[in-house]
């Protein structure tokens, strides 16, 4: 009888090798960030689907892609290495005053997302911590304007950048009970162009409407009747009765809550919405950005 021996292999290692060949896209990019040859980073992939007896990635010359297997272990796979970052994190915080200056964007309005809180108390804990805000409206280009940790909503293009989960939260559509009486009731997203559209201009595409129908998503283009670049000022011009609003959660709770606005074409928006931070890999070496990212993700999951 042949019994055949698993190689040993340093899994954590090698689990985080598969990590950043998924988020860099290829094994030679991988091989950059890693700073090790092309052929070590293959072998820790080939010894890790080895040792869980499956196929993780298919690969051709031209394209690589994850398997429906993969896809299940790469979210297993992030949230140990994750858990191991966040138990190195507290032990290191044990043994060293953290210090240093991080710059941290996030979209205007958003700070229910629970992130301000969590951020102000790090502080507390490392007094010679500090934060720069930067909440604005648009796109922000971290590398050109400074930015170590990004907060962002909605689906990710691919990038660079690591970005970690941090919550949700859902986009409405909106409009004020006068509008509705004056205007019509839109029963689809498709009905949108025949209506007044309020527009959050510092939006990457203003001008389209992501609806879903049975989970597929679709686009709904509309015309703008009246636009600002702040989101809340969107929201407020709602509450004046000039339009319908698509916004995230955050924005128009307040309104929703004491009725100003009402919600309309409830069937049609996505159920969650990411909430991510997104960060350059290259400041996870940097102890307190290390410390910070996972004491967020931490306290997430205490709240």
């Amino acid at each position: 009888m042949i019994v055949l021996m698993k190689r040993k292999i340093d899994l954590l290692k090698a689990m985080n090798t598969f990590i950043v060949v998924v988020d860099k896209g290829s094994f030679s990019a991988a091989s950059r960030e890693l700073n090790i040859v092309t052929s070590a980073v293959s072998r820790q992939v080939s010894d890790l689907e080895d040792h869980f007896v499956c196929q993780l990635l298919y690969r051709s010359t031209r394209a690589m892609s994850l398997t429906a297997e993969g896809k299940q272990y790469l979210e297993q796979f992030r949230n140990i290495v994750g858990s191991v970052e966040r138990l190195e994190n507290k032990s290191d915080d044990l043994n060293r005053v953290l210090s240093g200056h991080l710059t941290i964007s996030a979209p205007s309005g958003s700070a229910s997302l629970g992130f301000l809180k969590s951020v102000s108390a790090f502080m507390k804990l490392h007094p010679k911590v500090k934060i720069s805000w930067l909440f604005v409206n648009r796109f922000v280009n971290m590398v050109q304007e400074g930015i170590d940790l990004s907060i962002r909503v909605g689906e990710l293009p691919d990038s660079n950048f690591i970005a970690r989960r941090y919550g949700s939260t859902q986009i409405n559509f909106v409009a004020s009970q006068q509008y509705i009486n004056q205007h019509g009731n839109p029963k689809h997203p498709r009905e949108l162009l025949k209506h007044h559209c309020l527009v959050d201009s510092s939006n990457r595409f203003p001008l389209r409407w992501r609806y879903q129908v049975e989970g597929k998503e679709y686009h709904a283009p509309i015309d703008s009747f009246a636009e600002a670049n702040d989101g809340d000022i969107v929201a407020k011009l709602a509450t004046e009765g000039l339009g319908i609003a698509y916004l995230p959660t955050f924005l128009t709770k307040q309104y929703l809550d004491n009725g100003t606005l009402i919600p309309i074409l409830t069937e049609f928006e996505f159920e969650h919405i990411p909430v991510s931070l997104v960060y350059p890999a290259k400041l996870m070496i940097n102890p307190l950005m290390k410390s910070l990212v996972g004491y967020l993700l931490d306290d997430l999951k205490v709240d």
